[in-house]
């Protein structure tokens, strides 16, 4: 009797997918012909209206079905119906969301008829990595031929000792962004949403299109972003919170009880990444070091980096830490082997060499307030920072702005992060060099001021 109604049922359900494809077909047909009338393929794809027809949908929509699976339904309908209005079905293309990534840049590191160049545009230690982590390197030269750890265990075990955290619960990645990119692609399906602040850090949307999710901004208030807005975006589509603390390029940062606060209106189904690149910097009082959000919360992972504090950019290396339920989930789509043998060597000493990483923090945190008045006593306005970099507002003058004060520092040989691309057309970032780097940055900005005020 049971295998009968089982049997009756799918032929219920064979009935309604038939339905459905000839109604397909019957939208396939319709959206042919209006590729015709647009002609411009570059009013082809309309946001606005795939926003409109999905919160329509919701509201109208009553079922058991999931509106978290009801918006990448639709939102892949319309990814389709572009396809064919461009008629794209015969050629070569990208899932969702690739054809739309914007390349990351990094900072400027040469310049034509320069042969060096002060670089403070990405945020690197300006005393170079630690000694015994350079020895450490050079040491497992004759093991190249050879694979290296499964896992990088003994990194991670390093790890665990120096921050009193249990070693299975790490994860080790070739610079914290591959840890955020296997994040992403555990949690994501085309058309689910990632929120991340307006003015975060670059590649958080550009991380969201690798799996074909959205991006949805959280808006800031004076550029630390908003934990109200983060809240009010989250929905059945939203997958993963991306949040850098310190955020770069603002430098801002949510303090211990707003992050607790934060955690406490998140549903345990969304993923809530903590990025911390440039916590060792971080010397506010309520700013919250410790990874007890992720001891507490399944659903909290909280990432580090290497190439910042500890001076091992060249080296890609980073790592997370969550709960044995997320962390083994994210675990699966880690390659074997994805961390070199010298990676690995100099990581576990650069964590032995206290004195190393204090000389780079006591420096970052004796210099930043002096670089800031300095900058603001050019009529600039420089923010406070918790991180290695501060974050500048060029005011808007007519022979001044920030991208001519970009190219006249790099004219002289000074590179800085001028942020168009994050969207901030009047702003720099300007790394936190050695006192005599910085020292030269401030005579000639004073000369440009002169010249241009």
């Amino acid at each position: 009797m049971q295998e009968k109604n089982i049997k009756s049922l799918r032929k219920e359900i064979d009935s309604i997918d038939d339905q459905l494809l000839e109604l397909i077909n019957q939208r396939t047909s319709i959206v042919d012909k209006l590729g015709i009338l647009k002609k411009d393929s570059n009013n082809i794809v309309d946001k606005k209206r795939e926003t409109e027809v999905i919160s329509r949908l919701l509201n109208l929509h009553k079922g058991g079905f999931s509106r978290g699976s009801i918006v990448r339904i639709w939102r892949e309908i319309f990814h389709t119906s572009a396809n064919i209005q461009l008629k794209k079905n015969n050629i070569l293309h990208p899932k969702r969301g690739v054809d739309s990534i914007k390349l990351y840049k990094g900072g400027v590191s040469k310049v034509q008829g320069i042969e060096k160049i002060i670089k403070l545009s990405s945020n690197e230690s300006p005393f170079g990595p630690s000694q015994k982590a350079q020895e450490a390197y050079q040491k497992v030269s004759d093991k190249l031929s050879r694979y290296p750890e499964l896992t990088a265990e003994s990194l991670q075990n390093a790890i665990a000792n120096k921050h009193n955290l249990k070693s299975d619960q790490i994860i080790c990645g070739t610079g914290s962004d591959e840890v955020l990119i296997f994040t992403v692609l555990t949690f994501c399906s085309p058309g689910d949403e990632v929120i991340h602040a307006q003015h975060g850090f670059e590649m958080y949307p550009i991380l969201a299109k690798y799996a074909g999710a959205e991006s949805v901004l959280a808006s800031e208030i004076d550029y630390k972003v908003s934990i109200d807005s983060i809240i009010n975006n989250i929905n059945d589509s939203t997958k993963v919170i991306f949040i850098a603390n310190p955020n770069n390029p603002t430098g801002t940062y949510l303090n211990k009880n707003e992050l607790r606060l934060l955690m406490s209106k998140i549903p345990s189904n969304i993923v809530v990444v903590i990025d911390t690149a440039y916590a060792e910097f971080a010397d506010a009082d309520d700013y919250d070091k410790t990874f007890s959000l992720a001891d507490e919360y399944n659903n909290v992972l909280i990432t580090r980096t290497f190439s910042k504090a500890y001076s091992l950019a060249g080296l890609r290396l980073g790592w997370g830490y969550a709960s044995d339920l997320l962390i083994n989930m994210i675990k699966k789509l880690r390659p074997p082997f994805n961390i070199s043998p010298g990676a690995i060597a100099a990581g576990i000493e650069a964590l032995n060499d206290e004195s190393h990483l204090e000389k780079s923090v006591n420096h970052n945190s004796s210099i930043k307030f002096w670089f800031i008045d300095e900058l603001n006593n050019l009529g600039f306005k420089a923010y406070n920072t918790q991180a290695n970099f501060i974050f500048v507002l060029i005011p808007d003058k007519k022979n001044q702005n920030a991208k001519l004060i970009s190219d006249y520092l790099l004219s002289k040989g000074i590179a800085v992060r001028y942020l168009l691309s994050y969207g901030l057309e009047n702003a720099l970032r300007i790394t936190l060099g050695t006192k005599e780097e910085l020292n030269k940055t401030i005579e000639v900005l004073k000369e440009f001021t002169r010249n241009n005020g």
